[in-house]
Parts: C-alpha cells; sequence; structure tokens
C-alpha cells in the first residue's frame, strides 16, 4: 500500500491543482492542460520502462511491485491522454476533403523540427551501438595454459572460479558494462518428457505425516524421500510448486536413483518423474553394484541418489548468475532429502568427489546442458561408514583440464553456448584415470571460539520444535510479506541453532551474519554467529540506516526491507580453497552448504510460525558492506529474510 501511495502521488498532486484551479475559476485551457499530462505520461513511460529494461530484465527479478504499480499508473495516464487528443484522433480518422488544405502558419519550424528529429535517432542509434558493444567484449575469457601437475591444473580452476564470481556478481554500474556472456534461447519444459524403460509407480505420498523410523527403507520410504526432495506440493497460475524452494520457481533440478537394496524397487538405474511420482528405469544395475563415476560404494549401500540442473531452466531467466541459483536451490532440496532420509531409518551421507562426464554418460545425459552437482548415498544405520577422501593431490582424482590448447574461451569446447556457466561448471568438475572408493571427510567444526566475550550477546538456550519435519517440508511456502511486530530473541536463537545442526556436511567455508532489523532484546545492526559459544559478535557499523541499506542491497525487494532479521550468508575464501577435492569443487561445496543451511531456516521457523524467503538477488558489494565482510577474504552468497507474518 506504501508503495501504491507514493506512484500515484504525482498524479494526485496533479489531479489537486487542477481542481484547485477549477475551484478558482484559472482552470489552464485544453491545451495547456494536454501538454501537463503528456509531461506526466512520458515521465511514467521512462520510469515503467527503466524498470522493465534495467531492473526486471538486467536484474533477473520476477515482476516485483514497483514494476507493475507503475504500469497501472501509466495506463491511467494514458486514458487521460486519449480523453485530451479523443477529438483530434477522430479527426484524423475520418474521411478528408480532396481540396487542398492551406499551408501550415508554422512552416519556419519545420527544419528545425526535423532537424531535431534527425539529432534524437542520431543519439539513440549512437546509444544503442555503445551499449551493443557489451556484448562479445564482456564474456568471460580463460586464458591460462594447462600446467602438468595437479596443482597448476588447480591453480587454473581456482582462477576461473575468481572470474565467474567477480563476472556474476551484480552491482548498479554493471548493467551498463557488461551484457549476458550467452544466448539461452526460450526456456526449456519445466520437467523432463517421459522415458521409454519400464516405469514404477510410486505409493503416494503422505506428506503430512512423518515416516517410521523402522530402519527398513522399502519404496515407501524411497518415494517419501524423492517427493518430499522436488514433488510437487501446489499448482498455481500455470506454476507447478515443489516442496524445496528455488529462485524464481523455475526449478532446475532433476534427481536419478541408482537403488541397490531397496525392497519394492528392482536394483537399477532409474530416473524421477516428478509430475507422475513415478520412476522410469535407464539400466540394470551394474554387475559390480556402483554407479559409474562414482567409486566403488561400501556394502550396506541402499541407494545412490544423483541430483543434476538442467541449466537452461534457469538460465533463460538468470543468465550469467545461473549457477549461483541452482547450487543454491540444490541445497535446499538435499537438505530435505536428507532429513527424510534420517526420518526413514536411513544414514544420508554427500560425497565429495565423483567424475561428472562419466556419470553423466551413464544417465545419458548431455553434460553442457544438464550438469551433474552432488551425490548422496543412502545406507542402513549398521552400514560401514565412508573411507576419508585423500588430499586431490593423493588421489587419481584431478581437476579437468582447462584453458590453453584445450580451448581459451568458455565457448571453445564442444561447441557450448551456456559461457560462463559452462566454464565454471568444468572449473568445479573433477576427472579421474582410475576410480578410488567412495570416501568423505567430514570438512570439520563451524569456525570460532567457544567462550563468550562480555561484548558478546549471549542468547538463550535452543529449543528446536522441529518435530514433524515432513509436515513442514510438504506445506512449506516463501513468506514476502511481514507485519512489524519485534521478533522474539528465543526465536532467532533456536533458528540459528537449528542452522549449525548437524554441523558442515559439505564445507565449512560458510559464515553466517545476522541483520538485526527488529529483534526484542537485540541492537539493531549486523552480528556474526558463533556455533561453538552461541553467541553474537557485534560486526562494525558500516551503514547508517539499516533496514534502509538492506532494502537497497537486495535490489529494492520489500521481503529483505520488511523483516525483522536478514540472516546474510557468506562463504570464506581461504577455506573453501583448502577443501579436499580442490579449490573450484571447494566453491561449489560452499554453495551447496548455504543451500542447506538454508533450509533448516524455512523448516525451524514453519515450526514456529514465522515467515521465510531466501534471496540470491542481491547487490555483491553492497550486500558485503550490511555486514561489514571483507570482499577479499569473504563472499556473500545468500540471503534469508525472517520475520513474524504479517
Amino acid at each position: 500500500m506504501d508503495k501504491l501511495l507514493w506512484v500515484l502521488l504525482p498524479i494526485a498532486l496533479a489531479g489537486a491543482a487542477v481542481g484547485v484551479l477549477a475551484w478558482r475559476g484559472r482552470l489552464p485551457p485544453r491545451p495547456v492542460l494536454n501538454v501537463w499530462f503528456s509531461l506526466l505520461l512520458l515521465l511514467y513511460v521512462l520510469i515503467t520502462a527503466g524498470l522493465g529494461i534495467f531492473w526486471v530484465a538486467n536484474q533477473h527479478l520476477p515482476v516485483f511491485d514497483w514494476h507493475y504499480v507503475f504500469g497501472y499508473a501509466l495506463l491511467l495516464l494514458l486514458l487521460v491522454h486519449l480523453g485530451f487528443n479523443l477529438r483530434r484522433v477522430m479527426f484524423h480518422l475520418r474521411p478528408k476533403p480532396t481540396a487542398a488544405t492551406p499551408a501550415a502558419a508554422a512552416t519556419g519550424r519545420r527544419p528545425l523540427l526535423g532537424a531535431f528529429g534527425v539529432l534524437g535517432l542520431g543519439v539513440a542509434a549512437g546509444l544503442g551501438y555503445f551499449i551493443g558493444l557489451r556484448h562479445g567484449r564482456t564474456e568471460l575469457r580463460i586464458e591460462a595454459g594447462v600446467g602438468s601437475g595437479v596443482g597448476d591444473r588447480g591453480a587454473t580452476a581456482l582462477a576461473v572460479v575468481e572470474q565467474f564470481h567477480d563476472f556474476s556478481a551484480h552491482t548498479r554500474s554493471g548493467v551498463l558494462r557488461r551484457a549476458p556472456g550467452a544466448d539461452w534461447g526460450a526456456p526449456p519444459p519445466p520437467f523432463k518428457p517421459p522415458g521409454v524403460g519400464p516405469r514404477l509407480a510410486l505409493p503416494a505420498a503422505r506428506k503430512l505425516q512423518a515416516a517410521t523410523a523402522a530402519g527398513i527403507v522399502d519404496a515407501a520410504a524411497l518415494a517419501e524421500m524423492l517427493w518430499h526432495t522436488a514433488g510437487v506440493s501446489a499448482r498455481s497460475g500455470g506454476i507447478h510448486f515443489r516442496t524445496s524452494p528455488s529462485s524464481g520457481a523455475l526449478f532446475a533440478t532433476e534427481l536419478y536413483v541408482l537403488t541397490l537394496d531397496i525392497p519394492g524397487v528392482a536394483a537399477g538405474l532409474w530416473h524421477y518423474d516428478v509430475p507422475g511420482h513415478a520412476l522410469q528405469q535407464l539400466a540394470a544395475a551394474p554387475a559390480d553394484g556402483s554407479l559409474p563415476g562414482a567409486g566403488a560404494l561400501p556394502p550396506g549401500s541402499l541407494a545412490l541418489v544423483v541430483a543434476t540442473a538442467i541449466f537452461r531452466r534457469s538460465g533463460h531467466k538468470y543468465r550469467d548468475r545461473t549457477y549461483r541459483y541452482v547450487l543454491g536451490d540444490l541445497g535446499h532440496a538435499l537438505e530435505n532429502l536428507r532429513v527424510v532420509a534420517l526420518q526413514a531409518g536411513a544414514r544420508a551421507t554427500l560425497l565429495q568427489a565423483f567424475d561428472e562426464a562419466r556419470v553423466a554418460t551413464a544417465l545419458g545425459l548431455e553434460e553442457q546442458e544438464e550438469g551433474v552437482l552432488a551425490m548422496m548415498l543412502l545406507q542402513g544405520r549398521g552400514a560401514a561408514l565412508l573411507p576419508p577422501l585423500p588430499a586431490l593431490a593423493n588421489t587419481p582424482w584431478q581437476p579437468p583440464l582447462m584453458g590453453g590448447a584445450q580451448g581459451a574461451t568458455s565457448e571453445a569446447r564442444s561447441g557450448t553456448t551456456l559461457g560462463i556457466t559452462d566454464a565454471i561448471h568444468r572449473a568445479s568438475s573433477l576427472r579421474a584415470a582410475a576410480l578410488p572408493p567412495a570416501g568423505h571427510t567430514p570438512p570439520g567444526p563451524w569456525p570460532g571460539p567457544a567462550s563468550t566475550p562480555s561484548s558478546w550477546q549471549r542468547l538463550p538456550p535452543a529449543d528446536s520444535r522441529i518435530i514433524d519435519p515432513l509436515a513442514l517440508i510438504a506445506s512449506r511456502r516463501s513468506v514476502r510479506r511481514y507485519s512489524r511486530e519485534p521478533l522474539a530473541l528465543a526465536d532467532l536463537a533456536a533458528v540459528l541453532a537449528t542452522m549449525a545442526r548437524p554441523g558442515p556436511l559439505l564445507s565449512n567455508a560458510l559464515r553466517v551474519d545476522v541483520l538485526a532489523l527488529q529483534v526484542a532484546g537485540l541492537g539493531v545492526g549486523a552480528w556474526r554467529y558463533h556455533a561453538a559459544a552461541h553467541a553474537l559478535e557485534p560486526r562494525a557499523q558500516a551503514v547508517a540506516d539499516p533496514r534502509r541499506s538492506a532494502r537497497a542491497a537486495g535490489l529494492d525487494q520489500d521481503v529483505i526491507g520488511d523483516a525483522a532479521a536478514v540472516f546474510v550468508l557468506a562463504i570464506d575464501r581461504a577455506a573453501f580453497a583448502a577443501d579436499p577435492a580442490g579449490a573450484a569443487r571447494g566453491y561449489r561445496h560452499a554453495f551447496i552448504e548455504s543451500g542447506l543451511v538454508g533450509e533448516r531456516v524455512y523448516l525451524e521457523a514453519g515450526a514456529r510460525g514465522l515467515g521465510v524467503c531466501a534471496v540470491g538477488a542481491f547487490y555483491d558489494d553492497e550486500a558485503a558492506a550490511l555486514t561489514g565482510n571483507d570482499p577479499a577474504r569473504e563472499w556473500v552468497v545468500h540471503f534469508a529474510a525472517l520475520g513474524v507474518i504479517g
């Protein structure tokens, strides 16, 4: 409502001025009023066009309220404008007499008006040409040569990560400085077409009932896992909403399952058909019980879930920032899978190293279009743990060849058209000369002191209210409207504690900051959460008005400016560079970890009746300033708004 008032204020003032002048008998002639309202119409045309071209289109946002409301105001002014000019329009539409009309009195003005018209066309053409120069000159290029050792290749991959992150960052000046690096074309279908192999209908997900922890993972339990990870929970406006959140409701994630010991499901390689809630068989299970590219699985393995992303589903809208979004979305989905697997009596472990190219071949995928991003191994509770993953330099795992003779630009290899998305996916992928057994090394605890200095804010004990996570997942929705009621400090403390449990799964590079805007008992400003101490450390205040600055940094989205608290998740550059699977793979792991943690916000907040909305669209430099992050050390990757539902 506040937005509507601000947008309509100029129209209201103009109408009031006309009313006052009419009441005083000084109403200007109709041509003068026509000019006044024509200028006002021009103003609204420019604003609406600016929002559409430079905000919605270039910043990859959905059509938010500003664009809607200015559009409605524009239509109103168009009606007024037509009202003033209707008689003139009708006059020109009526048949004209054939007799010659007198020459216009102001013929002397015509050359001057023509000159201005030609000048305007020239300026417009020059501006269009200047903006067009961005295309072909601003794409990410990988010029580094290929070294002979693991370290050389790893350094090259890390350089691609740094270039990608900088290139995909949102800045206010970037709208004019950079053009998208790929032509994404029309959006692909939201679901993959059914295959030709055998099809297995899965039991209907119970949705609102918790699965029993009987220790037997059968077809019904697998159905629960898959539905609560990627199933359709609602349909509205032609969109199939899923059980895990996705940027722009585009849902790039696809799930595949290698079943090994699931009663009711034949051993084999399957694709999860989301709209049909069924499994489509791709191939029989390999004789050795492993998936090519994943390494030998330990005894007691029940199934291996492979998560991919169809890049164009998100890319047609988010373009060069696509890889960020699909990784964050995937983290949200994988946390749901892990939680439901625990409810079903299974142990879920994310694999850190696998050969994407071999896995894609086994699944029959075109890797440049649908990338393999993550794998989660499901085991019985008594099964042997995965062995530790050795350091990259001591294993057959190698970063992919990058640059040099293998292709200096992001488009050079295999004719890909996905630009920097293909480049960063290859940089964070691994190749294996010989496949070692599947392994996993716990990334270690969240860093931070266990003691609490006097300047820190001690948080009340955490009491999680998550009793039935399946019900929370089934009913989850992002909430974009909040009341101005303060958030209880106990609620914030519980959400923070849940975010830190069970600790890092793929990466300990994540850092959690809180921008407190209206939290009872907590000062307005930025705080860093330390899980070991369960306390908040005050951050240096880099902005004068946190609420207004947060809204501006979040591309002026009300959901950020109206929230009681905003979680600002960042990744430590040195920490992800030390990942045992390599620095570039560590970047992928850290982004997925941010989604894992972000989904825990949804679950705990949902159990408390609070509203949450994850946001990946923000100005990177302004987001860092909100919490005093040094971009040389940490990169902000994720927002999550939290508040009392309005």
